[in-house]
């Protein structure tokens, strides 16, 4: 926030210079003079008021004036020094009052401006920002990740026109393998902006995930809507490959995975699953006897044309085997989630991830490249991971006090062919 406060000291700072400028300003030649000129004459007025006032009560002593004529002659005589006086009477007041206007003006202006942010404008909102962007930079730790997601879903309650930040929240759930958080974010902004097929690709994608890699109706009819407004969407053509291989149309599968072959970066993971997908369906319709279309499509290019064997060959290196046991000093009951996941040190979001329930422990999975939650960031970018094992006790995907959690803090590429081993027995 250090730049916030310089911009806000860069902008207040001249204006309270400009304010006490005339404070500050060294007294003109001659100013001194003119004070003490004024001073004399102000002592020069009332002491020929005196003056003519003692005549004026001795004429009404002798009976020159009555009374009558006494009291109208004091009036005149006082109106007619208060109208020689009054200006620099005014002078010297303005003089006082506006210094201390001025010493005013200068120390309130910048705590009044400051003091209005705070209650009027978006410092938390900024703050929320600024934690944001670190977390995607990886500079952040499981207890500020936690924060980040609590303010948002705090954020999306006080604030339900904000879509972009429940849009956040969403992916932040998609990510952290809170399934049904996410599809509610999700659902909450397609209602609302239905013509936002990207959302509406994402929310298809969490219900894939949340019926357990399968293509419901559900997910067959989002990635419709998504494919009518945007034929090319990466994340629908890719369901839509995998709903056709399911049914066995695997030259409809050909062809969407290519399609969505062709918007993603040559040598991305996400390319690569894609490549190995159409070397699966072109396989499929050799075996079926169907190998060649009656209409050409364009070929996968050629660094992906061995897709197939890399995928072989990577499959054999980008794979973690992990058993997972539970301390007996542990109680929870059986359905309590247990997550299993690979992360890098400088991030905490998973590169592949495994959720399972207390029940289920001991057991052994394994940690590849299916097990990825985000295009672009799997095992397969890494030379050495964290593993962790981690017992929900609340439930949330994130991190909590009271979870139980073990881990392997540094395990390089080269001791990803041996099995390892990992006791959940430690509390947070």
């Amino acid at each position: 926030m250090t730049d916030l406060w310089l911009i806000l000291a860069l902008l207040l700072l001249p204006l309270a210079a400009i304010i006490a400028w005339p404070l500050l300003r060294p007294v003109a030649p001659g100013a001194n003079a003119v004070d003490s000129n004024a001073s004399a004459d102000l002592q020069a007025h009332a002491v020929l008021y005196r003056e003519h006032l003692a005549e004026l009560e001795a004429s009404r002593a002798s009976g020159v004036v009555d009374e009558t004529q006494y009291q109208s002659l004091k009036t005149e005589l006082a109106r007619k020094l208060l109208s020689e006086e009054g200006g620099g009477y005014r002078m010297a007041a303005a003089r006082q009052g506006g210094r201390g206007l001025l010493f005013a003006l200068a120390f309130l202006l910048p705590f009044t401006a400051v003091g209005l942010y705070f209650y009027w404008g978006s410092y938390s909102d900024l703050a929320l920002y600024r934690d944001i962007a670190a977390s995607q930079t990886g500079a952040t730790d499981l207890v500020a990740e936690a924060r980040i997601t609590q303010q948002l879903r705090a954020r999306a309650g006080s604030h339900p026109e904000d879509l972009t930040s429940r849009y956040v929240l969403a992916q932040r759930l998609l990510v952290s393998n809170d399934l049904a958080g996410a599809i509610a974010e999700y659902r909450y902004i397609v209602a609302r902006e239905p013509q936002a097929a990207n959302v509406r690709a994402e929310l298809a994608q969490a219900l894939f995930f949340a019926s357990g890699s399968q293509v419901s109706p559900e997910v067959v009819k989002e990635v419709a809507l998504v494919l009518e407004a945007q034929p090319d969407n990466a994340t629908a053509l890719g369901l839509a490959g995998i709903a056709a291989f399911e049914r066995e149309d695997f030259a409809a599968a050909r062809a969407h995975w290519q399609r969505a072959l062709a918007q993603m970066p040559p040598g991305s993971s996400a390319a690569q699953a894609l490549s190995a997908g159409v070397a699966r369906a072109e396989q499929a319709l050799a075996e079926a006897g169907g190998g060649q279309l009656q209409q050409p499509i364009a070929q996968v290019p050629a660094a992906s044309t061995s897709g197939a064997e890399e995928s072989a060959v990577s499959g054999s290196e980008n794979r973690i085997s992990v058993k997972v046991t539970l301390s007996e000093a542990v109680q929870a009951s059986p359905d309590t989630p247990v997550f299993i996941y690979a992360r890098t040190e400088e991030s905490p979001m998973p590169l592949a991830i495994v959720r399972l329930a207390a029940a289920d422990l001991p057991t052994e999975v394994v940690l590849d490249e299916s097990k990825a939650m985000m295009p672009g960031r799997s095992l397969k970018t890494v030379d050495q991971v964290q593993v962790v094992a981690r017992l929900a006790i609340n439930g949330n995907a994130r991190p909590a006090p009271g979870d139980w959690q073990g881990e392997i803090k540094l395990l390089p590429r080269s001791d990803w062919s041996k099995p390892v081993h990992i006791a959940i027995d430690q509390q947070m």
